[in-house]
């Protein structure tokens, strides 16, 4: 083990005891990532593009162009020497549905840079990036990490537009590929995300310092019990929803999903967690946890 975290772990764990958060989880990858030089340790990974600035935006909603539109949450948004406009979601299992949201993300990402009555020469490059923890099954003979573009059909090689990049990185795929490449510093960041605790990450952290810090950052919030419960939360509500599928019921069935939500956000306001971390966690809008704390008097 890093003989920095062995300490930081040593003078910590006499303290109270903890489990460590995984970072896989999505509720968890904001609250890790929140930090813009961990972002960019991640992100300058993944995206072809030097990274000469990076702000990470508080606002992780995308808005559509009509106030009926869906609303998206991502787990993570930046802005890329700014004015690229990127954003991550970190998936725990795959659905049928996964790619027409993931397209339905980035085009809201791309729209939502201009405001009504302005130039559409001021659209800037918008890259959306999805690490799913599940194999997609299109993708099956494919690399972990695909990047995204449109292409001509007849000529490979012409793009039509730098404007639109799309990264999928398919977690499991990453193990065999790393075995082979232990140098490749993105798949040592999804090592990372397998497995914070593994004795190969440990390895990782004594070379890559960016991974070091992450791992820091990591044992810090998972010593917080606030941070603690909002994550068993949300794996519970993820396990729900891995069961639905199991089972052949339908996940998408308005009133089971409704009352999970409900049952959630209850538990959440009954323990005083901040409105903006129950939107993160369950996806609810303002107004709904609103009714819900009148209708349960909380």
């Amino acid at each position: 083990m890093n003989k920095a975290i062995k300490n930081y772990k040593n003078n910590t764990e006499t303290k109270k005891e903890f489990k460590l958060l995984d970072p896989k989880n999505d509720v968890v990858f904001q609250m890790l990532f929140a930090k813009n030089n961990l972002a960019k340790g991640l992100l300058e990974n993944i995206l072809p593009d030097d990274i000469t600035s990076l702000r990470v935006d508080v606002n992780k909603q995308l808005l559509g162009n009509t106030p009926k539109d869906k609303i998206g949450i991502v787990d993570l948004r930046a802005i890329i020497n700014e004015e690229i406009e990127c954003e991550v979601e970190m998936q725990m299992f795959y659905f049928k549905n996964f790619i027409p949201r993931f397209l339905d993300y980035w085009s809201k990402l791309y729209s939502g840079q201009l405001k009504q009555g302005e130039s559409y020469d001021l659209l800037h490059k918008a890259v959306s990036i999805a690490i799913i923890n599940q194999n997609i099954p299109s993708l099956k003979d494919l690399q972990a990490h695909t990047i995204w573009h449109i292409r001509e059909d007849r000529n490979y090689g012409k793009i039509l537009t730098n404007n639109l990049e799309l990264h999928i990185i398919e977690v499991q795929k990453v193990k065999e590929e790393y075995n082979n490449n232990k140098n490749d510093k993105l798949l040592q960041w999804i090592m990372f995300l397998l497995n914070p605790e593994s004795k190969e990450v440990d390895n990782i952290m004594v070379k890559n310092k960016k991974i070091e810090e992450a791992k820091k950052e990591l044992l810090s919030l998972s010593q917080d019990e606030e941070n603690q419960r909002i994550a068993d939360f949300r794996e519970r509500e993820i396990r729900d929803k891995i069961d639905m599928y199991e089972t052949g019921r339908d996940i998408g069935r308005a009133e089971g999903i409704l009352n999970e939500k409900k049952r959630i956000i209850t538990s959440l306001l009954k323990m005083s967690t901040p409105i903006d971390k129950i939107i993160e966690i369950t996806q609810a809008t303002k107004e709904e946890i609103e009714k819900i704390k009148k209708d349960e008097s909380l």
